[in-house]
């Protein structure tokens, strides 16, 4: 195992991500509720759901990397180990669709469907 890689393996490190996958799925969940901060149907709540969808595709990803395999036999760890390539592939097409759905607004305001949101 890589030195960086055993460093960031530890529990501790791995109770940590499973809070932040915790905490992003609770935010997603809030974003797409009556009471979340932007209009919904907005090009910023799309753009905060396809976010918050990579950020925690990208966790569990980050949780699988630091799991210590199960199996030694080839074909199941490639199995997985395709499982992750795709859930990582999938997680970058999710951000880049929140890129074009961004890219196609002037800013902010405008991506909010003209509502100024409180702090």
């Amino acid at each position: 195992m890589h030195p960086a890689t055993a460093q960031m393996s530890t529990p501790s490190d791995r109770a940590l991500l499973e809070r932040a996958l915790i905490a992003v799925e609770q935010v997603l969940a809030h974003a797409n509720s009556a009471n979340a901060p932007v209009v919904a149907g907005t090009p910023a709540n799309e753009a905060i759901g396809m976010c918050l969808t990579a950020a925690a595709a990208l966790v569990d990803v980050a949780q699988a990397l630091m799991r210590q395999p199960a199996e030694e036999a080839a074909e199941p760890l490639t199995q997985e180990w395709q499982a992750i390539i795709g859930h990582t592939k999938s997680a970058s097409r999710t951000a880049h669709q929140a890129v074009l759905v961004l890219s196609s607004q002037r800013n902010l305001v405008t991506a909010q469907g003209g509502v100024l949101v409180g702090h």
